[in-house]
């Protein structure tokens, strides 16, 4: 699945701003979906008000002078991209997201942005760093969800995913508890992520994970069930009990 069948499915969600230029174009994305948290000054918010009003000359240039009038603002760079994005022009919205992306990581359109890039090109490193960046601090949408699952989609985005695993002592528990909310391929796509990253060495909150096993189990989904324990806190590694569970991702 690209980037542009993500935008598809999650319809008008924030992902719409972070998607490829001709993605956002062709597809005739609602306009109402820039986040008010980017228009902190006045000037933003005319730029984005022209924008949400579908005057692209006007946004564009509301835009540009939001971005003169500050230009340590990752939020003015980022409605800049924005607007680019739905102009059609690719070539200054990807150049406008790297200026915002370089003022602040925390900035969720440029994330989104560059996670759509990463997913696009199947760099699953970058895809996989800039959604870790937007789990850290706290983002969650259907569009990140999408993106999540066609990241776990292959096994070099299963591996770069569980990298990031390791570390990300924040978002962690939310994401083995997303298992229960799962089934069939997904739900052992998750599982294997999560079982790479144990073998990395990740800490596992095991009454967390018994509270997720639960749920599969009263839900019927026994062998999921039996799979997440095992490749998260049963007392014995990794082993030939638990490689079906990579081997039922490999489709």
């Amino acid at each position: 699945m690209s980037a542009r069948a993500i935008l598809t499915i999650v319809g008008p969600v924030p992902l719409a701003l972070a998607c490829l230029a001709s993605a956002a174009d062709r597809m005739g994305v609602p306009l109402g979906l820039l986040p008010a948290r980017l228009a902190s000054g006045a000037s933003i918010r005319a730029a984005r008000e022209a924008f949400v009003s579908a005057d692209p000359m006007a946004a564009r240039a509301r835009a540009a002078a939001a971005v003169a009038a500050s230009p340590m603002n990752a939020g003015a760079s980022a409605l800049l991209g924005a607007v680019d994005l739905k102009s059609g022009d690719p070539l200054p919205a990807h150049d406008a997201f790297a200026v915002s992306a370089r003022l602040g990581w925390r900035n969720p359109a440029a994330q989104l942005y560059w996670l759509g890039v990463g997913l696009e090109a199947q760099d699953y490193a970058l895809a996989a760093e800039r959604l870790d960046a937007l789990l850290r601090t706290g983002q969650r949408s259907a569009a990140i969800h999408a993106a999540l699952l066609q990241l776990e989609a292959s096994p070099a985005g299963r591996s770069a995913l569980a990298t990031h695993l390791l570390a990300a002592s924040n978002w962690r528990e939310a994401f083995v508890a997303s298992t229960g909310a799962l089934s069939g391929t997904p739900l052992a796509r998750r599982i294997a992520v999560l079982q790479r990253a144990r073998a990395g060495g990740m800490p596992v909150d095991c009454k967390a994970v018994a509270a997720t096993v639960r749920t599969l189990f009263d839900r019927g989904a026994w062998q999921a069930a039996s799979h997440l324990w095992r490749a998260t806190c049963a007392s014995t590694g990794p082993n030939a009990r638990t490689r079906d569970v990579e081997q039922t991702t490999r489709r």
